[in-house]
C-alpha cells in the first residue's frame, strides 16, 4: 500500500506541472486554430493524473489489477484501430488540408496515451 500511495504522490506532481505547462504552450495555438505539435505535454499531463487515480487499483499486483488492465488493452486495441480507420478517411477527405504524418503520429500518440488509462479508469469502477 506504500508503493501504491508513493506512485500517487508521484503522478499527481507530474500532472500538476504538466497539465497547466501543457495549457500555456498550447493556448495561442488554439486561439490561432493552428496544430500545436506540444499538445502531448497536456494530454501526458491528463494520463498522469488518471494514473494518479489508479495508482491504488493498480500496484497490488492482484488478480482484480491484471483483470483491469487486459480488459482495458482489449479496449483500446479496438480504440486504436478505430482511430486509424477516422484518420486514415479524415486525411484523405481533406485533400486540400491534409495532415502532415508528424501531426498524424502525434494525434495517434495523444489518443493512445488518454485511451490507455481512461478504459483503466472505467473498468476500475466496474471490477
Amino acid at each position: 500500500m506504500k508503493k501504491a500511495r508513493e506512485n500517487q504522490v508521484g503522478y499527481l506532481f507530474i500532472a500538476v506541472i504538466m497539465i497547466p505547462m501543457g495549457i500555456y504552450l498550447n493556448y495561442t495555438y488554439i486561439v490561432n486554430g493552428q496544430f500545436s505539435e506540444s499538445i502531448m505535454v497536456f494530454f501526458l499531463g491528463t494520463s498522469a493524473l488518471m494514473m494518479s487515480y489508479l495508482s491504488p487499483h493498480l500496484f497490488p499486483k492482484d488478480e482484480r489489477a491484471k483483470e483491469i488492465i487486459g480488459k482495458s488493452m482489449t479496449a483500446n486495441y479496438f480504440t486504436l484501430f478505430a482511430t486509424i480507420t477516422f484518420l486514415f478517411l479524415l486525411v484523405g477527405a481533406l485533400e486540400p488540408n491534409t495532415l502532415s504524418a508528424t501531426q498524424v503520429l502525434i494525434i495517434l500518440f495523444c489518443i493512445m496515451v488518454t485511451s490507455i488509462p481512461l478504459t483503466m479508469v472505467i473498468y476500475s469502477k466496474r471490477i
